[in-house]
Parts: structure tokens; C-alpha cells; sequence
């Protein structure tokens, strides 16, 4: 594949498609209307419609009559009901953007995605673009970046009218997400134990024995890191890069967690420690099933703290919102 530099923009489009249409991202039979996909990708339309056009020279879209394009052959692909692309996990490379798009999203998302989360728990909010951009001085592009990042992570979701939509983050969507995480993430620690090297279990596992022998109990801040010890850096070494993100995208939990902290300040995470300690002195003992096994009752345990968090921070009215929020009720 030729390099990004060396390539006209409407060919960097055709290729992310062709990519996803090949990796079973984009379904056949999916339309693909010119507007709808400018939208998804952030970019213009000028180019979303050159390469549809050479994507249907190619016989992997084709056109149906005023209602844009539908990914496959014609006569090999019953045209779906029309899909939401934000609702489809597309993987995108960085070519869309720049270094300096890289860069100006970078420097912004862990504020927004604080911002956002930080409201959820408290009704549904919508998020504007173009308050988004003026407040940070940036791009639409990079806007949309950031917005699409979220979305993919499952902290976001955007509406019959295209607008970005944040919360509300009740019991059910939390229930939803830990059936799901109850079901990867034990099975996705037991595989990604080999990759773990014991100098890096011995220190998670030292933080955690700190915590408890502490006369109080750690700050937000610790708790975070611990919590990040188990279920973001133990997993980090899956070949199965679906499989870690499928993962991430269940852990809700944290998010209601990381918020209980905030509101609460220092409170007693005893319970929590000790989970993550049984957890740890299994892998330390190369014990992949009860690694498992005991992250499996951590899980469970920790569903049940979260959800009676969640009553808690149902009870502190309206948060301070960011200025690119606008509740919807």
C-alpha cells in the first residue's frame, strides 16, 4: 500500500473502506450514503464521493438508485435496513488525520472523556461540536476524532439525528456491560498470563499488600492506578487486540468506580484489595484457572459495589458540567 504522503486523500478513504468492507466491518448489503459516511469518517464529502465511485469501478460496492451505495456485488447483497455507521466498530487508522490532528486529540481526550463521564451517571446529555471545538481551539476534524474515539469505547452513542449523545449510565446498561465482562475478562486474563513477566506481578501485587498495610485507605488516585494494574496492564500483552478492546469497552464499572471516588474522596476499599490480591498471588503461581476463577469473584463482587455506587451518586443533584454539555433530561 502506498504511503499516506504519497497518496490523494480520496485514495486514503477508499482504502479505510476497502479495509473494512474486507474485515467484515462494513456488512454487505450495508448503504453507504456519501453524507452518512463524510459524517462517520469526520471528513468532507468531495472525497467520500470519489471513492465510493472507484470502490464501485471495483466491484466491491455498487449503486442503488438514488439511495447512494451498497457494499458488495449487485445481485449477491439484500440491501439491510439502513445502519447507524456510528452504532458500527470500524477500525480507522491514523492516515484520516496528521500528526498534527494526532496530536491536537491527544492533548484533549482524557479532559473530555473525564467531562463526559463525570455527568452520565446524572441523565442524558447532548454534546455539541461546535462548542466542543471553540472551547478547546480546535478542528472539526479533531472534534470528531475525539467524539468517534468515545463512541468506540461505548461511552457515547449517537442518535437518529446525528447528534452525540452522553449518558444516562443506569443499573441496566451496567448490568448489560458486566454479563458481558463476567464472560471476557477472566478468560482474557488466563490467556494473557504468559506474556506477564514476574517482576511486573511482584510490583502490582506489592502496591496492593502497601495498600492494606496502610494506616488509611488509599486515595482516588492509588485506587486508580491498582485498579488499572489488573484490568488494563495485565491484559495488555493479548495477541487478540479484539479481544482487550472488547474488554475495555465492558469496564464500566471503573467509570461509576472513578466516580465514587471523586464525589466520596477516601473511603474503604478493603474488599477490593484483598480480590486483588487473591488474584495476584494466583498468577504469581502461574495458576491461569484460578487466576480466572478468582477474578470471576472479584468481578461479581465488585458489579455489586458499583451498582449500589451508582444509588449513591444518583443522590448528588446535578453535576458541574463542562460547557460543551447541554442536558436533555
Amino acid at each position: 500500500m502506498a504511503s499516506a504522503d504519497a497518496q490523494h486523500y480520496y485514495q486514503i478513504i477508499r482504502d479505510e473502506l476497502r479495509h473494512n468492507i474486507a474485515s467484515g466491518h462494513l456488512p454487505r448489503g450495508t448503504l453507504l450514503f456519501e453524507a452518512a459516511v463524510a459524517d462517520r469518517l469526520g471528513v468532507s464529502r468531495p472525497p467520500v464521493r470519489r471513492a465510493l465511485e472507484l470502490l464501485a469501478r471495483e466491484g466491491i460496492v455498487h449503486r442503488a438508485p438514488g439511495r447512494g451505495f451498497v457494499v458488495g456485488r449487485p445481485g449477491r447483497s439484500r440491501v439491510s435496513e439502513r445502519r447507524n455507521l456510528h452504532a458500527l466498530s470500524l477500525e480507522l487508522s491514523d492516515r484520516l488525520g496528521g500528526a498534527n490532528a494526532r496530536a491536537s486529540w491527544e492533548g484533549i481526550y482524557d479532559e473530555v472523556e473525564a467531562n463526559v463521564l463525570a455527568c452520565s451517571p446524572f441523565g442524558m446529555f447532548q454534546i455539541s461540536e461546535a462548542a466542543l471545538g471553540q472551547h478547546f481551539r480546535v478542528s472539526r476534524t479533531v472534534v470528531r476524532d475525539v467524539l468517534n474515539r468515545m463512541h468506540g469505547r461505548n461511552l457515547i452513542s449517537k442518535d437518529r439525528r446525528s447528534h452525540w449523545i452522553a449518558g444516562p449510565l443506569g443499573a441496566r446498561m451496567l448490568d448489560e456491560h458486566h454479563e458481558l465482562r463476567s464472560a471476557l475478562e477472566p478468560r482474557a486474563l488466563a490467556t494473557a498470563m504468559p506474556t506477564l513477566d514476574r517482576a511486573t506481578l511482584s510490583a502490582m501485587r506489592e502496591r496492593v499488600r502497601l495498600a492494606l498495610a496502610a494506616p488509611e485507605p488509599p486515595l482516588p488516585i492509588e485506587v486508580d492506578a491498582i485498579e488499572a494494574d489488573l484490568h488494563v496492564a495485565c491484559l495488555k500483552g493479548l495477541r487478540n487486540r479484539r479481544l482487550f478492546d472488547a474488554v475495555r469497552q465492558t469496564q464500566i464499572a471503573l467509570v461509576i468506580n472513578r466516580l465514587f471516588g471523586l464525589y466520596l474522596g477516601v473511603h474503604d476499599e478493603t474488599e477490593m484489595l484483598l480480590e486483588h490480591r487473591l488474584v495476584f498471588d494466583h498468577l504469581g503461581l502461574g495458576d491461569a484457572e484460578g487466576a480466572a476463577a478468582a477474578l470471576a469473584h472479584h468481578l461479581k463482587a465488585d458489579h455489586a459495589r458499583a451498582r449500589a455506587r451508582l444509588k449513591v451518586l444518583s443522590m448528588f443533584g446535578d453535576p458541574e458540567i463542562a460547557p460543551y454539555l447541554v442536558r436533555i433530561h
